[in-house]
């Protein structure tokens, strides 16, 4: 491929996009990333804090196999890139085998030495139960040993930070099209500008490239369908809210010291800048593209943190009781129907050049920088670093 070949322009500049502008960049590709916000990592990766683990299954289904190489691309990158205890904290996950209805879940044996989940995944150990405030009768937790929390912000800022990406805010993409003669694809870009004391205006712009990548997470079915005129493929957005409060009277050594995955998620001990802060969440509301903090969304955040870490929500009721103390976020994601991210090139024949990187669901953090890079690989034309059945099962359209 031709140095003037390797330039693209990525759309969104959340944790999809700018780990896909990273992993092109690094292949020494030139990358202009675009976003309707102000600043990286807005819309859905925007919470203030995530989990880092995979999806365990018995069976070892393609999610499981593909988040279980994602976590060690994302703690790879961590590690080299993100200050730990700060930004982030691999001290492991604790799994609270789940599930909404309370229905029992098949039992789950240790992992053998030639078992794929050797290394990954163990039965909780008492003492982990312990200190997440569990009875160690809860034969079925597991132990993540890769796991981790990561600041979302934290790790986009960290991804963008290549002298081949250039960033540009306020961009709203509003119209493409390719040109046959060139091949490369026009985007017109409506510029948002606010003036002081004046309200807002806009300018228009022209930005081209060859190859143009869509990682715009919940907006995505709208801009198929509005932009380009084709079919949404069965996405759509999830609304979820987190909820959050400093430590307070709650001592660190009363929760968890890693993060706990199950009907829900809970982290404490995050750095912020008014100190150590905890977070619960978070709700799952289908088909919701504008969601707004509620005290029923708080409410829901509630019972789930009871079911799930009994002893951690005693200790922060006070919080909870506490509307002055108790804050929020709100978010939307974007999902496909069979839980898979949409990976690759959205249809070679009708728009060549033109890719997708979307559906990570509430996934983002794990599958984002493996997912780019096989996005990276195919545009590079070399192996992706997984199984050609997991790159056709998250292909936009099978091949």
């Amino acid at each position: 491929m031709s140095e003037t070949a390797k330039q693209a322009i990525v759309v969104g500049a959340g944790l999809a996009g700018a780990a896909a502008a990273r992993a092109l960049a690094d292949k020494g590709w030139q990358v202009l990333v675009l976003d309707m916000g102000t600043e990286v990592c807005g819309g859905g990766s925007a919470v203030p804090v995530g989990v880092l683990s995979c999806h365990v299954s018995i069976d070892d289904n393609p999610l499981s196999q593909l988040t279980r190489e994602g976590l060690l691309w994302t703690r790879r990158f961590a590690q080299a890139h993100l200050q730990e205890g700060l930004d982030w904290l691999g001290n492991g996950v604790l799994e609270r085998r789940m599930s909404p209805d309370n229905s029992a879940k098949k039992a789950w044996p240790e992992p053998e030495a030639n078992s794929v989940w050797h290394g990954h995944v163990s039965l909780a150990t008492a003492e982990q139960l312990s200190q997440a405030g569990l009875s160690a009768d809860d034969t079925q937790a597991l132990w993540q040993h890769q796991g981790a929390w990561i600041k979302p912000l934290a790790l986009v800022r960290a991804l963008m930070k290549h002298e081949a990406i250039s960033f540009v805010g306020r961009a709203e993409v509003e119209s493409m099209q390719r040109n046959v003669a060139t091949g490369e694809w026009m985007l017109r870009v409506k510029n948002h500008i606010s003036i002081p004391n004046m309200g807002s205006s806009h300018t228009y712009s022209t930005e081209t490239a060859p190859h143009v990548v869509l990682a715009l997470g919940a907006h995505t079915p709208d801009f198929l369908n509005q932009v380009l005129y084709v079919d949404h493929m069965g996405l759509h957005p999830i609304a979820g809210q987190v909820s959050w409060g400093l430590h307070g009277d709650a001592s660190p050594e009363s929760l968890p010291p890693f993060a706990v995955n199950g009907h829900g998620s809970f982290v404490s001990g995050v750095p912020t800048v008014d100190g150590n802060a905890w977070y619960t969440g978070a709700t799952f509301v289908r088909q919701d593209i504008k969601p707004s903090l509620s005290a029923q969304g708080h409410q829901e955040n509630q019972q789930r943190l009871a079911e799930l870490l009994p002893h951690a929500a005693q200790q922060l009721q006070g919080t909870w009781d506490d509307a002055t103390r108790l804050k929020g976020w709100a978010g939307v994601r974007c999902a496909s129907v069979n839980r898979m991210p949409k990976v690759g090139p959205l249809d070679e024949a009708q728009f060549p050049g033109l890719h997708l990187l979307t559906a990570m669901g509430s996934r983002g953090l794990t599958l984002s920088l493996l997912c780019a890079e096989v996005l990276a690989c195919h545009l590079e034309q070399t192996p992706a670093p997984v199984s050609e059945k997991l790159v056709q099962a998250m292909r936009p359209i099978k091949s």
